[in-house]
C-alpha cells in the first residue's frame, strides 16, 4: 500500500510539475508572442506603407507624363486655337492647320501606349487619332459634349480625369480643354498600371487598388473588385484619412491620395500577417509539454526565424524601391537620385557621359503583338544595355515606358577617351541590337535611337544632363531614327 501510495504521489506531483511547467510555458510563450506580434504589426505596417507611397509615386508619375504630353499641345497658338467650326475658314485653311496638328500629335504620342490621343470640337469632327473603340461608343451621342461637360467649371486647369466612360471599364480618360470649341482626349487601357501597382513577393497577400474620389475601383489586384464600389468594411476604417495606416483585428490598410484625387488603397488580411507566428505557437505549445527544456530553445528559435523573416521583408522592399519592377534597372527617381550622388561629390572626375535610349515604333510592337510581348521586348533591351554597360560600372535606368538612360563618370582618362570609349560601346550596342532584335525589325520596324553627351567634369546639375541628351535623342528622332546623335 505504502509502495502504492508513494507511486499515486509521484504521479500526481510529477502531473502537477508538468501542468505547472507547461502553463508557465505557456504564459511565457503568450506575452513574448504577443510581444513579437505588436512588434512584427508595426514594422509590416511600415514596410506596407513604403511600398504604397512607392505605388503613389509611380501613379503620380504616369499620369503627370499624360499631363506633360498634352500641355505641349499650348506650345504654338496653331495648336490650340485651331477652330473646326469657324465658318470663316476656307477648307484649304482647314486642311492645313488639321495637317499641321496631326503631325505634333503623332511626333507627341508616338512614344506613348495611349489608345486615344486625339482633339475633339465642337461639331464632333476630330483631329489625331480617336480609336474606333471611343468612336464607336458616341455613334449615337455627341463626343463633344460628353468629354466637354465631364470638366469641372471650377477647375483652374480646365481638365479631368475619367473612368468608366459610357460604361467601358478597359480605359482611363484625361481630358483637357483647348479652346472653347475644343478639347483633347487621350487614353490609355487600365492594365498599362499592372506594372506600377505590382506585388512585391515578400508582401504576395496585399491587395493593392486604384480608387476614385467617390471609391469606385478603376483597377486591382483582385479583379472581382474592378469596377465596383471599395469594399464597405475597408471604407469605415479609412474613413477620410489619407497617408496613414490603419489596422484591425481583420485588416492591415494604408491610404495614399493621388495629385487628381484618386486613391491608392493597400490592404492586408491581419491573419495572413500573422500566419507564420500562428503555426509556430502551435509547434511552440507541443514541444513545451513534451520537453519543457526546448521551450528556451525554442523559443529562440522562433525570434531568430521571425527576425529572418522582417530581415528579408526589409531587403526585399528596399530592393523594389530602387528598382523597376520589369526590368530590374534602376527606377527613375533612384537612377536621378544616384547620378545626383555622383554629381555632387568631385572624387577626381574627368569626364561625365550621359546617354538616353529610345525604342522606335514600340507603339507598332505593342499594338500588332499585344503588350504582353512588348513587355518581352522593353526586358530584353533592359538586359542588352546591361550586357554592354554594366561591365563599364555605369548607371542603367528605366526612365519612361520604353526610355531607358546610362551615366558614367570617369576619374581616369580624359574627355576624348571617355567619348571615344562610349562611341565603342554605342555601337557595340546597335550592333548586337540588330541581331537579338532582328524579327522584331523585320515585323514591325522596331529600332532604336539614342542620344549621347559627353563632358568634362563641372558644375552640372541631373536636369542639365538630360535636357542636352533629350536634344540630341530628338535629333535622332527627326532624322530618321535608329541612330545615334553625340552633341
Amino acid at each position: 500500500m505504502k509502495v502504492r501510495s508513494l507511486r499515486l504521489t509521484q504521479i500526481i506531483y510529477s502531473v502537477v510539475v508538468a501542468i505547472g511547467v507547461i502553463l508557465l510555458s505557456i504564459i511565457i510563450s503568450f506575452v513574448l508572442l504577443k510581444s513579437l506580434r505588436r512588434t512584427t504589426e508595426d514594422k509590416i505596417s511600415y514596410f506596407i506603407s513604403a511600398d504604397a507611397h512607392q505605388m503613389e509615386l509611380n501613379v503620380d508619375n504616369y499620369f503627370n507624363n499624360v499631363q506633360q504630353v498634352t500641355a505641349l499641345l499650348f506650345s504654338d497658338k496653331g495648336y490650340y486655337l485651331y477652330d473646326a467650326t469657324d465658318t470663316s475658314l476656307s477648307e484649304y485653311q482647314k486642311i492645313q492647320s488639321e495637317d499641321l496638328i496631326l503631325s505634333r500629335i503623332v511626333d507627341l504620342g508616338m512614344m506613348n501606349n495611349f489608345c486615344d490621343f486625339g482633339i475633339v470640337y465642337a461639331n464632333d469632327s476630330t483631329t489625331g487619332w480617336i480609336s474606333q473603340t471611343t468612336g464607336q461608343m458616341f455613334k449615337d451621342s455627341s463626343i463633344y459634349s460628353y468629354f466637354s461637360s465631364v470638366i469641372p467649371a471650377d477647375n483652374l486647369k480646365q481638365d479631368a480625369w475619367i473612368v468608366n466612360v459610357l460604361g467601358n471599364t478597359e480605359r482611363i480618360y484625361y481630358v483637357k480643354r483647348l479652346n472653347p470649341n475644343a478639347v483633347c482626349v487621350v487614353s490609355f487601357y487600365i492594365s498599362e498600371l499592372e506594372n506600377v501597382l505590382a506585388v512585391p513577393n515578400e508582401l504576395s497577400d496585399m491587395s493593392v487598388r486604384l480608387v476614385t474620389g467617390d471609391d469606385y475601383v478603376i483597377y486591382s489586384t483582385d479583379a472581382e473588385e474592378i469596377a465596383s464600389s471599395l469594399d464597405p468594411a475597408l471604407v469605415d476604417i479609412i474613413g477620410e484619412n489619407v497617408g496613414i495606416t490603419a489596422i484591425n483585428d481583420d485588416y492591415l490598410i494604408t491610404s495614399n491620395r493621388l495629385a487628381n484625387g484618386w486613391k491608392v488603397v493597400c490592404s492586408m488580411p491581419a491573419s495572413a500577417i500573422m500566419a507564420d507566428q500562428v503555426a509556430v505557437t502551435k509547434t511552440l505549445v507541443i514541444a513545451v509539454s513534451l520537453i519543457t527544456v526546448l521551450v528556451v530553445l525554442t523559443m529562440l528559435l522562433i525570434t531568430t526565424r521571425l527576425n529572418y523573416s522582417v530581415k528579408g521583408v526589409v531587403e526585399d522592399l528596399d530592393y523594389q524601391a530602387r528598382n523597376d519592377l520589369m526590368t530590374n534597372l534602376l527606377n527613375k527617381s533612384t537612377y536621378r537620385k544616384l547620378v545626383e550622388n555622383d554629381l555632387s561629390s568631385y572624387n577626381g572626375k574627368q569626364a561625365i557621359a550621359f546617354l538616353m535610349f529610345d525604342l522606335d515604333n514600340f507603339k507598332e510592337v505593342n499594338d500588332a503583338a499585344g503588350h504582353k510581348f512588348g513587355d518581352e521586348v522593353i526586358k530584353n533591351m533592359a538586359e542588352l544595355l546591361r550586357d554592354v554597360f554594366e561591365d563599364e560600372g555605369a548607371l542603367i535606368g528605366r526612365v519612361g515606358g520604353d526610355e531607358f538612360s546610362v551615366y558614367k563618370s570617369y576619374n581616369d582618362i580624359s574627355r576624348d577617351d571617355a567619348e571615344k570609349r562610349i562611341h565603342d560601346l554605342t555601337m557595340k550596342l546597335y550592333e548586337q541590337f540588330n541581331v537579338k532584335f532582328k524579327e522584331e525589325n523585320e515585323k514591325y520596324g522596331l529600332t532604336v535611337s539614342s542620344g549621347i553627351f559627353v563632358t568634362g567634369a563641372g558644375d552640372y546639375k541631373f536636369d542639365d544632363l538630360y535636357q542636352k541628351t533629350d536634344v540630341a535623342l530628338y535629333i535622332s528622332k527627326r532624322n530618321g531614327k535608329s541612330k545615334p546623335t553625340f552633341i
